[in-house]
């Protein structure tokens, strides 16, 4: 055991502070909760992928915010799950670096496909006539590499400043890894990092609101010109299910950073807020996908009635 706490290599990881008695409970209701997120994601993913009628602009950017949310949920809870049957809980750095980057470009990968979306509805609301013109397979892929893409590189850049600074502690007083957590290791000065967290904090989620608050005026304005009240509804329904997913999204967000604020907050709950944005989306997400999405609804309905009733 000595020999594994003096490992440079290794963290000492905080987690959650639970009794004995609450421990395995939350495991399983840990465990429940990440079948959902991962049942439900993959569900969706594989009814987009396989029934030719989806592959249309909206549900394959779907399909990709199915991707990121597997992502940064499976970077945390899996972890969770483990550190929750272990009092003495340690964490390789190299570990630590991957969870922390997939934690972040999941963070910032969903804000961009959000956006993504946004703009595919305005187009499809404000100019139908030339959508299909616009909204090629070519644009498509261009604006999904831009978003996985742009995430990619800046979420890089942040966590080689962090990588770049010298370790003078081990511990983690945190539930999971994240870029401050680990510049927080160094005793070095940590404000270049701090800046260009905040840098690209604002970048993407200024750029994010910015985009769909002007994309939803826009189709505010279309639909209140629109004549007929079917095509206004029609409208109001496929922005529901983009606009439903945003909303809980930033609200996630925005609690768990309020929450880090208040430091008369209990440890434990800064801790289940800053896992709330990685659990909450990627688990409700599916279930809103299926309320309000017709297709993807009978699609999976389909689905299931084929596999669980072939011959009926």
């Amino acid at each position: 055991m000595n020999t594994t706490i003096d490992d440079s290599s290794m963290l000492s990881l905080e987690g959650f502070v639970v009794s004995p008695e609450a421990a395995h409970p939350l495991f399983l209701l840990t465990l429940a909760v990440y079948l959902v997120v991962f049942i439900g994601n993959v569900t969706v993913f594989s009814v987009i992928v396989f029934q030719k009628n989806l592959h249309k602009p909206m549900y394959l950017m779907i399909c990709n915010m199915s991707v990121c949310d597997l992502i940064g949920s499976t970077a945390v809870m899996p972890r969770l799950m483990a550190d929750f049957l272990t009092e003495v809980r340690y964490i390789s750095h190299a570990a630590c670096v991957v969870q922390a980057f997939c934690v972040h470009f999941y963070g910032s990968a969903a804000q961009l496909i959000l956006t993504v979306m946004a703009y595919d509805r305005y187009i499809a609301i404000c100019d139908p006539l030339s959508y299909n013109s616009i909204m090629t397979t070519s644009t498509l892929v261009k604006l999904c590499s831009l978003a996985w893409g742009g995430a990619f590189i800046l979420i890089i850049i942040l966590l080689s400043l962090t990588l770049r600074l010298p370790r003078c502690r081990s511990r983690i007083v945190e539930a999971s890894c994240s870029n401050a957590a680990l510049f927080l290791l160094s005793c070095a000065d940590t404000t270049v990092n701090n800046i260009y967290g905040l840098c690209i904090t604002v970048f993407i989620s200024g750029l994010s609101f910015l985009v769909i608050v002007w994309t939803y005026i826009r189709i505010l304005i279309t639909c209140l010109y629109k004549r007929q009240s079917s095509s206004k509804s029609k409208a109001i329904h496929t922005c529901a299910t983009h606009l439903t997913i945003y909303i809980i999204f930033e609200l996630s967000s925005l609690f768990t950073f309020i929450m880090q604020r208040f430091q008369n907050v209990s440890p434990n709950a800064r801790k289940i807020t800053w896992a709330l944005v990685t659990i909450f989306p990627p688990c409700v997400n599916p279930i809103i996908y299926g309320i309000y999405t017709k297709e993807i609804r009978n699609n999976v309905l389909k689905c299931f009635k084929n596999t669980i009733l072939p011959n009926q």
